[in-house]
């Protein structure tokens, strides 16, 4: 890209108070084809706006590459867009700079935090506020539910505030580090093979493809789903996200992809073939 002139720094950190409301409406927008992805994108606006503040074309495509698919634990949403964000800027200031990197970085991000935040947070943390509160609310006490919004929300609050400072500071300090050496490319051919191991690590939690067949007669028949995983875990799954790639590479409409999987959906439930 060519450089733009960009806001200062003090300019793009006021932005950030903005930013850090906005993550508490990242799940809002929720969806199946980009899920917080959208949300994402919105967060990520004011920042944008004065990074690119001269060049609407810059800022269209920034805000394209953060409307991607993206899923986090939204408690540590914040972190990954203040590293997205320091590196949107170098974007802006360096020509040379790679802006794959952007995308690489946070979708490698998305895994290990996830794991982090559902384990910590959500099955733990907020277990624990829980069954503190229960007592106070099976004694009808009032002050039960209060306790657990306030026990959980204002930790909570607290990551979500110094996680985006933190992505912002060493995200920005980290590009300085790196301006001048080869090692951006390495990350981001590491980072972009992560990233692709992630995903493929979620097909089996996101694409779920049953079938009644079963082969064999009587006791000794066995269902072709155990059949087929015995061979490669998963197998129907990974080719029906195989058949969606392919239509994404041959430039289908997301309206056609998403028509044509109810279609094969409802036909092969017709033909007993597939089932819920």
């Amino acid at each position: 890209m060519t450089m733009t002139q960009t806001a200062s720094d003090a300019e793009v950190r006021k932005s950030l108070r903005s930013v850090f409301w906005r993550t508490f409406t990242m799940g809002a927008s929720w969806e199946y084809t980009r899920q917080m992805g959208t949300g994402y994108a919105y967060a990520m606006t004011p920042a944008l706006r004065k990074i690119y503040k001269n060049s609407n074309n810059e800022m269209s495509k920034a805000l394209v590459r953060h409307m991607q698919f993206f899923n986090i634990t939204n408690v540590f949403a914040p972190l990954t867009l203040g590293t997205s964000i320091a590196m949107e800027e170098e974007n802006a200031k360096n020509p040379d700079f790679d802006p794959e990197l952007i995308n690489n970085i946070k979708i490698s991000l998305m895994g290990p935090l996830s794991a982090v935040g559902d384990s910590l947070i959500l099955t733990t943390w907020r277990i624990i506020c829980t069954g503190i509160s229960i007592g106070l609310c099976k004694a009808g006490n009032l002050f039960g539910p209060i306790l657990f919004l306030l026990a959980y929300n204002i930790p909570t609050t607290i990551i979500r505030y110094f996680g985006l400072k933190l992505g912002y500071e060493q995200g920005t300090s980290l590009m300085q580090r790196m301006s001048d050496s080869n090692i951006i490319q390495s990350i981001s051919e590491k980072a972009s093979i992560l990233g692709m191991m992630v995903i493929g690590a979620m097909i089996p939690s996101y694409v779920i493809v049953n079938s009644p067949i079963k082969i064999g007669t009587g006791k000794a028949a066995v269902s072709l789903i155990k059949t087929l995983d015995q061979i490669l875990p998963y197998m129907l799954p990974v080719l029906a996200t195989l058949g969606v790639m392919w239509m994404l590479k041959k430039k289908w409409n997301v309206g056609w992809i998403l028509v044509t999987i109810i279609a094969v959906s409802i036909v092969g439930t017709w033909l007993k073939i597939l089932s819920i």
